[in-house]
């Protein structure tokens, strides 16, 4: 065992090391019942997506630590194809899309990034709900169009988050609920990107992120922001827009959360600074293990441009579907780059 994991640090930016289960009850028999996930597949499948990496050519260096893999590997279920498919698609996002740097440098000090946090335009809510989930507040109104690249800061503020976020094993097994506060917020700040843009974003994110996605709340929907949620629900998959609902009330009003698990500023009893001096002095503490990601590598020259741009499609076609040579088979032929197992009919959330 050891020396297979000196073998895999080969190609790992993080430290790989022997998994150790801390789970409790609780979080085993929901890993079990609803992710299939026991002690011996969690074993046999972290060895098997390390092994998969070390012969993809394709792949330089990634992460190959426990925590990244099991996230992976949760959320598709143990389905080892859909999480090798899921890995490298995140390498792709990595190599930057449209310009945008939000994944590949992830930088804590980059400019507004924390002043944004401090202003709270994304909060991470204290307490955990009745299913032990936590839930993420987003106060679009906060958005300032002025500073320069505002959707490159945005995205940088919520992939920092989110990375630390699911990091954690509880939470990578119980998933997240999300709060959109639209009120005050006006067309320039929900728009900080192109429509089509935010579409490219959110297919990509489909395909690369590793997030169970449990609730989606919208506060404060004004008829005139109704479009961009029918289009943005219009190209959600099925069983996550069954899980938006939309309100016409604010935060403390809507009922979502209780009050002690709301800032003062919006009607509840913590204030949001001691929230976000916490998360400060915790993204701070990340500031050199975020600055590993910059060593995330992919041989370019084995991808087709499309794959490497992110294009909408690109992602209709699985990546193991590539050759060596730069070629995509046909869709009907599907190629096995090291693949191991099968792809099965689940359902992702």
């Amino acid at each position: 065992m050891a020396n297979d994991l000196k073998r895999y640090q080969e190609k790992s930016i993080t430290p790989v090391e022997e998994y150790v289960c801390t789970l409790s009850d609780d979080l085993q028999k929901i890993a079990e019942n609803e992710l299939r996930e026991t002690d011996k597949l969690r074993i046999h499948s972290l060895k098997a997506l390390r092994d998969w990496v070390m012969e993809n050519q394709r792949i330089i260096k990634c992460r190959l630590d426990n925590m990244v893999l099991l996230k992976v590997l949760r959320v598709k279920k143990y389905s080892i194809p859909l999480a090798q498919e899921t890995i490298e698609r995140q390498l792709l996002f990595h190599e930057g899309l449209d310009g945008y740097d939000f994944f590949s440098n992830v930088d804590v000090l980059k400019p507004h990034v924390l002043e944004m946090l401090e202003k709270g335009l994304i909060t991470v809510l204290p307490k955990r709900d009745e299913n032990r989930r936590l839930t993420i507040y987003i106060r679009f109104e906060l958005i300032d169009p002025a500073i320069p690249e505002i959707g490159n800061v945005f995205l940088s503020l919520v992939t920092i988050l989110l990375e630390i976020l699911t990091d954690d094993e509880e939470n990578q097994i119980r998933g997240f609920n999300y709060i959109f506060d639209l009120s005050g917020a006006n067309l320039k700040q929900l728009l900080i990107f192109p429509i089509d843009i935010w579409l490219k974003i959110g297919k990509n994110s489909e395909k690369a992120l590793a997030i169970r996605h449990k609730s989606f709340h919208f506060l404060n929907v004004h008829p005139s922001a109704m479009f961009l949620i029918k289009f943005f629900m219009k190209h959600m998959p099925d069983k996550l827009r069954k899980r938006v609902k939309l309100y016409t009330t604010n935060l403390a009003e809507s009922g979502i959360v209780p009050l002690d698990n709301i800032p003062t500023e919006y009607g509840g009893t913590i204030p949001m600074k001691t929230i976000t001096d916490e998360w400060k002095e915790l993204i701070l503490s990340k500031k050199e293990y975020f600055e590993s990601y910059k060593d995330v590598r992919i041989n370019r020259a084995l991808y087709p441009q499309s794959y490497l741009d992110c294009t909408l499609d690109s992602l209709k076609v699985p990546v193991n579907h590539l050759d060596f040579n730069n070629n995509i088979k046909s869709k009907n032929e599907y190629v096995s780059a090291g693949v191991i197992g099968s792809f099965r009919k689940l359902e992702i959330d």
